[in-house]
């Protein structure tokens, strides 16, 4: 499944399924099923009890369908939602661009129930034992939240402009950097036990979508190409160039680490999609919508 953002304030968000094993695309899901379109902007996608939650930025909601990707549901009251993240089989967060918080969602209303404040845009994070740890982009900190009261009780310091954050085999916090033009971009790990950066290195350009391939070890980003490195080497290594292309958005199939890559070209036209093997050989390309930026797969 992969989330089409459409572009910001006109454009409409859609959904396009593909199928590795044939080969087949098929686009505006949601909108041929539903007869209506998911709304500005389509930021992406989270999968909770059978039910899929599509997290639309810009229209401030997040739509709830079931399997076969009818609406039975729609959670209003939201700035600027970003991610949503399941927290136990009824409670969820909802990072958010613009609103200074998260919001604390009732799966089983779908509803806000409450804010979490934050200073700035809150964007990724990852659930480890009874924090959820997130970036917010525009400071220098990642910041943990007690999944059982709901309140902020901790905070590390990382580089600049922290985007992407992942946990690896050995439960440690990785954390992508894009840096500012006072410090470069950089790649953290974080030893929770005692919060301390044990390993850190400095990155060029601008760095963003950090995942990580729990089967092979091996994390994976995007910085004007596609860049791997295992959690015990000292340095990433370019698995392919992304010359000439917009690279936007990294998903990795969990089933057999085949890498999905957005192309968005040119904001307006329709995104290409290299789907790679894990040590970056394409195997083929289709075509999505606008601005291709979440891949979800079932």
């Amino acid at each position: 499944m992969i989330a089409n953002q459409g572009n910001f304030g006109w454009g409409e968000g859609t959904l396009t399924l593909y199928n590795p094993d044939d080969n087949t695309v098929q686009n505006d899901v949601f909108q041929n099923i539903n007869d209506k379109s998911l709304g500005n902007v389509f930021q992406s996608i989270t999968r909770i009890n059978g039910l899929y939650y599509f997290v639309i930025n810009n229209s401030g909601k997040i739509i709830v369908t079931d399997s076969a990707f009818l609406q039975i549901g729609q959670i209003d009251g939201l700035i600027s939602p970003r991610y949503l993240y399941p927290i136990t089989d009824t409670k969820a967060y909802v990072t958010d661009l613009y609103a200074d918080a998260i919001s604390v969602i009732d799966l089983n209303l779908n509803k806000v129930t409450k804010s979490i404040p934050v200073k700035g845009w809150s964007e990724k994070g990852v659930v480890k034992g009874d924090i959820f740890w997130f970036t917010v982009t525009g400071s220098n900190k990642i910041y943990g939240v007690d999944i059982n009261t709901d309140n902020v009780i901790d905070s590390l310091d990382v580089g600049n402009s922290p985007e992407s954050i992942v946990l690896d085999n050995s439960d440690r916090i990785w954390v992508i950097c894009k840096g500012d033009k006072d410090m470069k971009a950089m790649l953290v790990r974080f030893d929770i036990s005692d919060e301390s950066a044990e390993f850190q290195i400095e990155l060029e350009n601008t760095p963003t979508g950090l995942v990580f391939d729990q089967f092979n070890n091996v994390l994976y980003f995007l910085n004007n190409g596609l860049w791997s490195m295992k959690p015990n080497e000292t340095l990433p290594n370019l698995i392919y160039d992304g010359e000439g292309k917009t690279f936007y958005a990294l998903e990795i199939n969990p089933s057999n680490g085949d890498l999905y890559v957005s192309d968005i070209v040119d904001f307006v036209s329709n995104s290409s999609i290299l789907r790679f093997d894990k040590n970056g050989d394409l195997i083929n390309q289709f075509y999505a919508g606008i601005i291709a930026g979440d891949f979800f797969f079932q």
